[in-house]
């Protein structure tokens, strides 16, 4: 696969985490209740957890994602670099807000669960871009 149509792929995927988090995000600000068919995203939004240093969490996925969507722009080394240091922090991030809804919260926020699935994927495509790069040098 080609290095556009990866950068296609991560900014499809950037582009749903954007709008998930900006739905939370609006939804934190505007305190009005989320659509969730499990009752867990209004627990996890309302925790002690869906705030960092007093920022939202939804707020660090969108900027992440935004961040994410503008390492695509660049298509060469440094452009990579920059997707795969982005989305591999996302996606360890991402690790750690599931175990924090699995064991702290025991509620589980199904918008939550799918904007860290985008950034798993993102994260492998991200890892996949970077695979390319280094076998198109040697």
């Amino acid at each position: 696969m080609s290095d556009r149509a990866l950068r296609l792929v991560m900014a499809a995927l950037a582009t749903a985490v954007v709008g998930i988090a900006g739905y939370l995000l609006q939804a934190h600000y505007s305190g009005g209740s989320i659509v969730c068919s499990t009752g867990g995203c209004e627990t996890v939004q309302q925790s002690s957890y869906s705030e960092i240093f007093g920022i939202p969490v939804a707020l660090v996925g969108l900027v992440g994602a935004v961040a994410i969507l503008a390492s695509l722009v660049r298509g060469d080394l440094y452009g990579r670099a920059t997707g795969v240091a982005l989305t591999l922090s996302g996606f360890i991030f991402a690790a750690y807000l599931v175990i924090v809804q699995l064991a702290v919260i025991n509620a589980v926020c199904e918008w939550c669960i799918a904007s860290d699935s985008l950034m798993t994927v993102m994260a492998a495509v991200a890892l996949w871009r970077a695979r390319a790069d280094v076998t198109e040098r040697a």
